[in-house]
C-alpha cells in the first residue's frame, strides 16, 4: 500500500469517525425519548438509560385522557393548515414579482427581505407583543397565524424569488402577448412549473410554524387555543407531568411532521436540486 493511499485511508477513518459521532448524538435524543416513554416513572427514575424491563403503553393513554392533547393537536392542524394558505401565497406572489417582474426599487426591497430574516423572535418578541395587543389581535388564532406569515415568509419568499428568477423570462413575455395578467402568469403558468420548490417552502414552512413556540407562548395565554407547541411546553409546569409522560407527549406531537416528511420527501429532493444548474 503506498504512502498516499495510506494516508487516504486514514482521512477517510476519520471521516466516518466523525459522521458516525455527528449521527449518535443527533439521534440518542430520539432513543432516549422513545425508550423513556415505554417506561413507568418508578423505572425511569432508578434507571433512565437501559431498555425497558416491560414496555407499558400507560404513558401515551395518559397523554390522550388526561392533558387536552388531542385539543391542542387540533388547534395546531387549524393553525398551521390555515396559516400555510396565508404563507404559500405571499411566498409565491412576493417571490414572483421579486424574481420575475421588473420595478423601481426592487432591489431595494429584496434587501430588506433579507434583512428581516436576522432578527431571532425574542429579539422582536416585545414589538410583536405591543402591536398585537393595541390593534385586539391577542389570544387570537388569526393574530397568530398574521405573525407568523410576517416572521416566516421573508425566508420562504427568498427561495421563490431566486427560483423565479431561474426561470426563462420568455415564458411571462409569451403570456403578456396571449393577454395574460399578473395573477394569471403567476397562478396559471409559473406556479405549476414551481411545483418541486413549492412543497420544499411548503414543508419548512409547516415544520416552523408546527414546532413554533415563543410567539405562541406571548399571544396564546387561554388553554383552549394552545397549539401543541404551547401545550407540551407547559405541561411540567402546570401539570406537573413525569419525564416519562412528557417524552410520549412529545413522540405523538412528531408523527404529523413526519407523515408530511414522508410523503413530500420526493418533493424536497427535486426543489433542492431543482435550478441548481441554469440554462
Amino acid at each position: 500500500m503506498s504512502m498516499h493511499e495510506k494516508r487516504f485511508s486514514i482521512s477517510q477513518f476519520l471521516v466516518y469517525l466523525f459522521l458516525i459521532l455527528i449521527t449518535f448524538i443527533s439521534l440518542y435524543p430520539i432513543f432516549f425519548s422513545f425508550i423513556s416513554s415505554f417506561k413507568t416513572v418508578q423505572e425511569y427514575t432508578f434507571s433512565k438509560t437501559a431498555l425497558p424491563s416491560s414496555w407499558v403503553m400507560d404513558n401515551y393513554a395518559y397523554v390522550f385522557r388526561n392533558l387536552n392533547f388531542l385539543s391542542y393537536i387540533m388547534n395546531s392542524v387549524i393553525l398551521v393548515f390555515s396559516g400555510m394558505i396565508l404563507y404559500l401565497f405571499v411566498c409565491n406572489a412576493a417571490g414572483f414579482a421579486l424574481g420575475m417582474l421588473r420595478f423601481r426599487y426592487k432591489l431595494s426591497i429584496f434587501s430588506f427581505v433579507l434583512f428581516f430574516q436576522i432578527f431571532p423572535q425574542m429579539v422582536i418578541a416585545s414589538q410583536v407583543y405591543r402591536i398585537c395587543s393595541k390593534i385586539g389581535l391577542m389570544n387570537s388564532h388569526f393574530g397568530l397565524i398574521l405573525v407568523w406569515v410576517a416572521y416566516f415568509a421573508p425566508f420562504g419568499t427568498y427561495i421563490m424569488s431566486t427560483y423565479y428568477s431561474t426561470m426563462p423570462r420568455s415564458l411571462i413575455e409569451s403570456a403578456r402577448i396571449d393577454g395574460a395578467g399578473v395573477f394569471r402568469q403567476l397562478f396559471k403558468i409559473m406556479m405549476p412549473m414551481a411545483a418541486p420548490m413549492i412543497g420544499t417552502v411548503s414543508i419548512v414552512g409547516s415544520l416552523a410554524m408546527w414546532t413554533e413556540l415563543p410567539f405562541s407562548l406571548l399571544l396564546i395565554q387561554d388553554p383552549g387555543n394552545r397549539p401543541l407547541s404551547l401545550g407540551i411546553a407547559i405541561m411540567k409546569g402546570e401539570h406537573g407531568i413525569p419525564i416519562p409522560i412528557l417524552t410520549a407527549a412529545i413522540l405523538v406531537s412528531a408523527i404529523i411532521p413526519l407523515i408530511l416528511y414522508f410523503f413530500f420527501q420526493k418533493k424536497i429532493h427535486m426543489g433542492s436540486t431543482a435550478g441548481a444548474v441554469k440554462g
